[in-house]
Protein backbone atom coordinates (compact mmCIF):
# COMPACT_ATOMS: atom_id res chain seq x y z
CA UNK A 1 0.00 0.00 0.00
CA UNK A 2 1.93 3.28 -1.52
CA UNK A 3 1.01 6.99 -1.71
CA UNK A 4 2.73 9.62 -4.80
CA UNK A 5 2.40 13.28 -2.56
CA UNK A 6 2.37 15.23 -5.48
CA UNK A 7 4.37 18.64 -5.85
CA UNK A 8 2.14 21.38 -7.22
CA UNK A 9 3.90 22.24 -10.82
CA UNK A 10 4.44 25.82 -11.22
CA UNK A 11 5.63 28.09 -14.02
CA UNK A 12 9.15 28.40 -12.26
CA UNK A 13 9.07 24.10 -12.11
CA UNK A 14 7.44 23.14 -15.66
CA UNK A 15 10.96 24.23 -18.00
CA UNK A 16 9.64 23.35 -21.25
CA UNK A 17 7.20 20.78 -22.92
CA UNK A 18 6.02 20.47 -26.69
CA UNK A 19 2.65 21.08 -25.92
CA UNK A 20 1.89 24.44 -27.46
CA UNK A 21 -0.37 26.70 -25.60
CA UNK A 22 -2.69 28.51 -28.18
CA UNK A 23 -5.96 26.52 -27.54
CA UNK A 24 -7.68 29.99 -28.18
CA UNK A 25 -6.77 33.33 -28.98
CA UNK A 26 -5.49 35.36 -25.24
CA UNK A 27 -8.05 37.82 -24.25
CA UNK A 28 -7.52 40.88 -24.73
CA UNK A 29 -9.01 44.27 -22.93
CA UNK A 30 -9.94 45.67 -26.62
CA UNK A 31 -11.18 42.89 -27.92
CA UNK A 32 -15.46 42.87 -27.89
CA UNK A 33 -16.35 38.85 -27.20
CA UNK A 34 -19.63 37.38 -28.60
CA UNK A 35 -21.33 34.97 -26.16
CA UNK A 36 -19.99 31.75 -25.72
CA UNK A 37 -16.69 32.78 -27.33
CA UNK A 38 -13.36 31.55 -25.68
CA UNK A 39 -10.15 32.77 -24.86
CA UNK A 40 -7.48 31.80 -22.71
CA UNK A 41 -5.49 33.48 -20.35
CA UNK A 42 -1.37 32.78 -19.68
CA UNK A 43 -1.27 33.37 -16.33
CA UNK A 44 -3.74 31.21 -15.16
CA UNK A 45 -3.23 28.76 -17.75
CA UNK A 46 -6.86 28.37 -18.27
CA UNK A 47 -9.81 28.65 -21.32
CA UNK A 48 -12.43 31.00 -20.13
CA UNK A 49 -16.18 31.19 -21.77
CA UNK A 50 -17.88 34.62 -22.33
CA UNK A 51 -21.08 34.27 -21.09
CA UNK A 52 -23.01 37.39 -22.61
CA UNK A 53 -22.92 39.18 -25.83
CA UNK A 54 -20.88 42.38 -26.66
CA UNK A 55 -18.59 41.73 -23.71
CA UNK A 56 -15.71 43.95 -24.06
CA UNK A 57 -13.28 45.25 -20.66
CA UNK A 58 -14.17 42.67 -18.42
CA UNK A 59 -11.40 40.77 -16.91
CA UNK A 60 -12.03 36.88 -17.12
CA UNK A 61 -9.95 36.06 -14.07
CA UNK A 62 -11.68 39.01 -11.79
CA UNK A 63 -13.26 37.90 -8.91
CA UNK A 64 -16.98 37.52 -8.42
CA UNK A 65 -16.94 37.75 -12.43
CA UNK A 66 -20.44 36.87 -14.09
CA UNK A 67 -19.55 37.62 -18.03
CA UNK A 68 -16.96 35.16 -18.07
CA UNK A 69 -16.40 30.98 -17.07
CA UNK A 70 -13.91 28.94 -16.54
CA UNK A 71 -14.35 25.84 -18.49
CA UNK A 72 -11.26 24.05 -17.76
CA UNK A 73 -6.96 24.20 -18.18
CA UNK A 74 -5.10 25.04 -21.41
CA UNK A 75 -4.13 21.87 -23.17
CA UNK A 76 -0.42 21.76 -22.43
CA UNK A 77 -1.72 22.42 -18.07
CA UNK A 78 -3.78 19.70 -18.70
CA UNK A 79 -1.70 17.04 -16.88
CA UNK A 80 -0.77 18.99 -13.18
CA UNK A 81 -4.60 20.68 -12.52
CA UNK A 82 -5.10 18.03 -9.76
CA UNK A 83 -8.44 16.60 -12.56
CA UNK A 84 -8.98 14.07 -15.14
CA UNK A 85 -12.09 15.13 -16.52
CA UNK A 86 -10.08 16.85 -19.60
CA UNK A 87 -7.06 15.07 -20.60
CA UNK A 88 -3.49 16.50 -22.30
CA UNK A 89 -3.90 15.66 -25.83
CA UNK A 90 -1.15 15.80 -28.99
CA UNK A 91 0.17 14.14 -31.84
CA UNK A 92 2.97 11.23 -31.66
CA UNK A 93 4.19 12.37 -28.15
CA UNK A 94 3.65 14.28 -25.06
CA UNK A 95 7.01 16.01 -23.26
CA UNK A 96 7.56 17.90 -20.30
CA UNK A 97 10.78 19.17 -18.82
CA UNK A 98 10.67 19.77 -14.86
CA UNK A 99 13.08 21.76 -12.67
CA UNK A 100 12.55 19.68 -9.41
CA UNK A 101 11.73 21.75 -6.16
CA UNK A 102 12.43 19.09 -4.04
CA UNK A 103 12.92 15.16 -3.73
CA UNK A 104 10.72 13.23 -6.53
CA UNK A 105 11.42 9.93 -6.56
CA UNK A 106 8.36 8.62 -8.32
CA UNK A 107 6.26 9.55 -10.88
CA UNK A 108 2.65 8.01 -11.84
CA UNK A 109 0.51 8.31 -14.88
CA UNK A 110 -3.46 8.43 -15.15
CA UNK A 111 -6.19 8.38 -18.15
CA UNK A 112 -3.13 7.04 -20.51
CA UNK A 113 -3.90 6.41 -24.73
CA UNK A 114 0.22 5.73 -25.57
CA UNK A 115 2.28 3.00 -26.53
CA UNK A 116 4.86 3.89 -23.76
CA UNK A 117 6.15 6.56 -21.13
CA UNK A 118 9.86 7.64 -20.40
CA UNK A 119 11.59 9.32 -17.61
CA UNK A 120 14.87 10.59 -17.64
CA UNK A 121 16.75 12.65 -14.72
CA UNK A 122 19.83 14.77 -15.15
CA UNK A 123 21.83 15.86 -12.45
CA UNK A 124 22.61 20.03 -11.47
CA UNK A 125 25.37 19.65 -14.14
CA UNK A 126 23.26 18.27 -16.75
CA UNK A 127 24.59 14.77 -16.75
CA UNK A 128 21.92 11.88 -17.28
CA UNK A 129 21.88 9.48 -14.10
CA UNK A 130 18.00 7.48 -14.76
CA UNK A 131 16.75 6.77 -17.89
CA UNK A 132 13.41 3.97 -18.11
CA UNK A 133 11.02 3.51 -20.64
CA UNK A 134 7.82 1.45 -19.41
CA UNK A 135 5.99 -0.18 -22.38
CA UNK A 136 2.11 -0.20 -22.16
CA UNK A 137 0.74 -3.06 -23.93
CA UNK A 138 -1.57 -5.09 -21.92
CA UNK A 139 -1.08 -8.68 -22.53
CA UNK A 140 -4.51 -9.67 -20.84
CA UNK A 141 -6.48 -10.81 -23.36
CA UNK A 142 -3.79 -12.82 -25.55
CA UNK A 143 -3.48 -16.30 -23.59
CA UNK A 144 -2.67 -18.54 -27.20
CA UNK A 145 -1.58 -18.46 -30.44
CA UNK A 146 -4.82 -17.54 -32.35
CA UNK A 147 -5.57 -14.56 -29.74
CA UNK A 148 -2.15 -13.36 -30.71
CA UNK A 149 -3.01 -12.61 -33.96
CA UNK A 150 -6.57 -11.56 -33.93
CA UNK A 151 -6.83 -9.36 -30.30
CA UNK A 152 -6.92 -5.87 -30.75
CA UNK A 153 -4.06 -4.47 -28.83
CA UNK A 154 -4.81 -2.19 -25.64
CA UNK A 155 -2.76 -0.25 -23.71
CA UNK A 156 -2.49 0.20 -20.21
CA UNK A 157 -4.30 3.43 -18.91
CA UNK A 158 -2.18 3.61 -15.73
CA UNK A 159 1.78 3.57 -15.05
CA UNK A 160 3.79 3.76 -11.84
CA UNK A 161 7.83 4.17 -12.07
CA UNK A 162 9.98 4.36 -8.50
CA UNK A 163 12.93 5.04 -7.24
CA UNK A 164 14.05 7.96 -9.23
CA UNK A 165 16.88 9.76 -7.91
CA UNK A 166 15.06 13.31 -8.17
CA UNK A 167 16.37 15.36 -6.02
CA UNK A 168 16.28 19.49 -5.57
CA UNK A 169 17.76 21.15 -8.67
CA UNK A 170 17.95 18.43 -11.19
CA UNK A 171 15.78 18.67 -14.26
CA UNK A 172 13.07 15.50 -14.89
CA UNK A 173 12.23 14.78 -18.42
CA UNK A 174 8.97 13.15 -18.93
CA UNK A 175 8.11 11.36 -22.10
CA UNK A 176 4.40 9.97 -23.44
CA UNK A 177 4.71 8.25 -26.56
CA UNK A 178 2.09 7.57 -28.86
CA UNK A 179 4.05 6.51 -32.07
CA UNK A 180 2.16 8.03 -35.09
CA UNK A 181 -1.21 8.15 -33.31
CA UNK A 182 -2.39 11.04 -30.99
CA UNK A 183 -0.66 10.69 -27.17
CA UNK A 184 -2.84 11.75 -24.15
CA UNK A 185 -2.88 11.44 -20.41
CA UNK A 186 -5.30 12.97 -17.60
CA UNK A 187 -2.71 13.75 -15.11
CA UNK A 188 0.86 13.15 -14.33
CA UNK A 189 1.43 12.91 -10.61
CA UNK A 190 5.48 13.49 -9.84
CA UNK A 191 6.53 14.15 -6.04
CA UNK A 192 7.58 12.07 -2.86
CA UNK A 193 6.30 8.14 -2.87
CA UNK A 194 5.14 6.69 1.14
CA UNK A 195 4.78 3.14 1.96
CA UNK A 196 1.76 3.38 4.04
CA UNK A 197 1.79 -0.53 5.41
CA UNK A 198 1.58 -4.32 3.61
CA UNK A 199 -1.78 -4.77 1.38
CA UNK A 200 -4.01 -7.31 2.48
CA UNK A 201 -6.49 -9.54 0.38
CA UNK A 202 -10.22 -8.38 -0.46
CA UNK A 203 -8.91 -4.55 -1.15
CA UNK A 204 -12.17 -4.04 -3.10
CA UNK A 205 -12.64 -1.67 -6.52
CA UNK A 206 -15.47 -0.15 -7.76
CA UNK A 207 -17.07 2.92 -9.21
CA UNK A 208 -19.92 5.32 -8.68
CA UNK A 209 -22.14 6.66 -11.42
CA UNK A 210 -23.78 9.47 -10.17
CA UNK A 211 -26.11 9.47 -13.35
CA UNK A 212 -29.89 10.64 -12.59
CA UNK A 213 -32.54 8.16 -14.00
CA UNK A 214 -36.17 10.06 -14.18
CA UNK A 215 -39.53 8.60 -15.37
CA UNK A 216 -41.76 11.07 -16.96
CA UNK A 217 -45.71 10.40 -16.21
CA UNK A 218 -46.04 8.31 -18.72
CA UNK A 219 -43.67 6.07 -17.65
CA UNK A 220 -40.78 6.80 -19.70
CA UNK A 221 -37.40 6.74 -18.26
CA UNK A 222 -34.99 9.52 -19.10
CA UNK A 223 -31.01 9.43 -18.05
CA UNK A 224 -29.07 12.35 -17.12
CA UNK A 225 -25.20 11.34 -17.78
CA UNK A 226 -22.82 12.04 -15.90
CA UNK A 227 -18.84 10.81 -15.73
CA UNK A 228 -18.27 8.03 -12.94
CA UNK A 229 -15.67 7.84 -10.57
CA UNK A 230 -13.20 4.98 -8.84
CA UNK A 231 -13.99 4.09 -5.45
CA UNK A 232 -11.06 1.75 -3.79
CA UNK A 233 -10.78 0.33 -0.26
CA UNK A 234 -7.96 -0.68 0.78
CA UNK A 235 -6.95 -3.04 3.56
CA UNK A 236 -3.62 -2.64 4.61
CA UNK A 237 -1.42 -3.84 8.12
CA UNK A 238 0.80 -1.55 9.80
CA UNK A 239 3.35 -2.47 11.52
CA UNK A 240 2.93 -1.90 15.36
CA UNK A 241 4.58 1.37 16.13
CA UNK A 242 4.09 2.96 12.95
CA UNK A 243 0.51 3.75 13.08
CA UNK A 244 1.92 7.55 13.94
CA UNK A 245 3.83 7.70 10.90
CA UNK A 246 0.86 6.98 8.58
CA UNK A 247 -1.63 9.04 10.27
CA UNK A 248 1.27 12.01 9.81
CA UNK A 249 1.66 11.11 6.33
CA UNK A 250 -1.73 10.81 5.38
CA UNK A 251 -2.57 13.99 7.44
CA UNK A 252 0.10 16.15 6.04
CA UNK A 253 -1.89 15.97 2.76
CA UNK A 254 -4.93 17.97 3.81
CA UNK A 255 -7.29 18.18 1.62
CA UNK A 256 -4.93 17.63 -1.22
CA UNK A 257 -5.20 15.12 -3.87
CA UNK A 258 -2.67 11.86 -4.00
CA UNK A 259 -1.78 9.11 -5.93
CA UNK A 260 -2.83 6.12 -3.98
CA UNK A 261 -1.61 1.98 -4.96
CA UNK A 262 -1.21 -1.57 -3.70
CA UNK A 263 2.19 -1.27 -5.45
CA UNK A 264 3.54 -0.55 -8.94
CA UNK A 265 3.55 -4.14 -10.76
CA UNK A 266 -0.12 -4.29 -9.37
CA UNK A 267 -1.77 -1.27 -11.34
CA UNK A 268 -3.11 -4.02 -13.83
CA UNK A 269 -5.89 -5.18 -11.18
CA UNK A 270 -7.35 -1.84 -10.95
CA UNK A 271 -5.93 -0.95 -7.15
CA UNK A 272 -4.57 2.70 -8.36
CA UNK A 273 -6.68 5.73 -7.99
CA UNK A 274 -6.08 9.61 -7.31
CA UNK A 275 -8.34 11.41 -5.38
CA UNK A 276 -8.52 13.07 -2.16
CA UNK A 277 -7.02 12.09 1.28
CA UNK A 278 -9.26 9.73 3.16
CA UNK A 279 -10.49 10.06 6.82
CA UNK A 280 -8.06 7.41 8.87
CA UNK A 281 -8.68 5.28 11.53
CA UNK A 282 -7.13 1.96 12.55
CA UNK A 283 -7.19 0.15 15.94
CA UNK A 284 -4.15 -0.28 17.63
CA UNK A 285 -2.75 -3.90 18.02
CA UNK A 286 -0.89 -5.02 20.91
CA UNK A 287 1.87 -6.64 19.05
CA UNK A 288 2.40 -7.75 15.30
CA UNK A 289 0.50 -5.57 13.11
CA UNK A 290 -2.37 -3.38 13.18
CA UNK A 291 -5.08 -3.49 10.45
CA UNK A 292 -6.14 0.14 8.56
CA UNK A 293 -9.05 0.42 6.24
CA UNK A 294 -9.04 3.35 3.95
CA UNK A 295 -11.72 4.44 1.39
CA UNK A 296 -10.43 6.71 -1.42
CA UNK A 297 -12.91 8.06 -3.95
CA UNK A 298 -11.11 9.00 -7.18
CA UNK A 299 -11.35 12.00 -9.19
CA UNK A 300 -14.35 11.78 -11.80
Amino acid sequence: MKMIAPIEVTDAILAASNVAENDHAEWSSTTTYADKARVIVLATHSIYESTVASNLGNDPTAEGTTKWVRVGSTNRWRAWDRSIGQSVTNAGSITYSLSLPGICNAVGFVGLSAGSVRVRVLDGDGVQIYDRTLGLVDATDIHNYFTYFTATPEYSPVAILEDIPGYTGYTMEITVDAGSGTAKVGEIVVGKRYELGTSRPNTGIGFIDPSRRERDPYGNQSVIARPTYDVVRYLFDIPVGGEERVRRILAKQGGGVALYYLDASLVDRGGTVLGYRPDFRAPLAAAGRSSAEIEIEGLP
